[in-house]
């Protein structure tokens, strides 16, 4: 037992048993302590409701916090299914200009604060989801408000579209490196990556090349993507205490996950 792992004699004295307790305990199975008790956290498996992509320990022992998950999805659930209806013009709606407070404050403030949030809970992957496409959300909010007049900056409309294709780009790249850290988490968390990045690939090309047909398909495809975040909303709200109808666990993980060891190497440590 290393030396930080060592309990004290007030634990012991208090729980005779947990010295005995504790080193009969695998690594992959280290807990805390609740009072005199020694509880041993538990080994969950990904979940889509609170961005997990792998095995990790509930850190609700230690850290009794609840999950930011269900706030910043809701947030862009709610501006990419409305941006995706504007995007297909949708009763002659053409720009999504009414969108620029929600992008800001939205899913740009609350996306960020959700984010520092799932650091402190030691989500990796959802804190690196949130932070980044609030930021991305702020950004696009500015440029089609043109608040900094940055689209009066350039030139010609053609020089705008290519600037803004370019900085599109990045972040199709961008997501689609994390669509790649999906492989082994849940289906409906691996479909919104791939959704999510096809999404930008298309609205990308679309500025480019200025193709209306392209944008309107994007537009689908972005009101499809902000459906998927309502059902991870759903499956980070409705826990056992409260839902009528559970989303399954099981068989919606990726066939990679499923059989996964819940060893020590493959747990996130919280």
């Amino acid at each position: 037992m290393s030396g930080s792992e060592q309990m004290s004699n007030a634990e012991t004295a208090a729980n005779p048993d947990a010295r005995q307790l504790k080193e009969g305990l695998s690594r992959s199975e280290a807990g805390y302590y609740a009072g005199n008790t020694y509880q041993v956290d538990k080994v969950m498996p990904p979940r889509t409701g609170l961005l997990r992509v792998n095995y990790y320990r509930r850190a609700s022992g230690r850290r009794p916090f609840p999950t930011s998950c269900a706030a910043g999805i809701s947030m862009i659930g709610i501006t990419l299914f409305s941006l995706g209806l504007m995007l297909c013009q949708a009763r002659g709606v053409k720009s999504p200009a009414v969108l620029t407070g929600c992008m800001l404050f939205a899913s740009g403030l609350v996306e960020i604060i959700s984010g520092i949030w799932c650091v402190v809970d030691n989500n990796v992957f959802g804190s690196t989801f949130m932070l980044s496409y609030g930021a991305l959300f702020m950004s696009l909010g500015m440029i089609i408000s043109d608040a900094f007049g940055i689209q009066s900056d350039y030139d010609s409309p053609e020089e705008f579209n290519s600037a803004y294709g370019i900085y599109l780009s990045a972040w199709t790249v961008f997501t689609f490196f994390l669509w790649s850290a999906t492989l082994k988490a849940t289906v409906p968390l691996f479909a919104l990556m791939f959704l999510l990045f096809l999404f930008l690939l298309l609205y990308t090309i679309s500025v480019f090349g200025g193709h209306h047909n392209l944008q309107v398909g994007s537009g689908v495809i972005c009101f499809i993507t902000g459906c998927g975040c309502f059902y991870g909303v759903y499956d980070a709200l409705n826990t056992a205490p409260n839902a009528l109808a559970r989303t399954p666990d099981d068989w919606l993980r990726m066939p990679a996950s499923r059989n996964a060891p819940e060893d020590e190497k493959y747990v996130e440590i919280v």
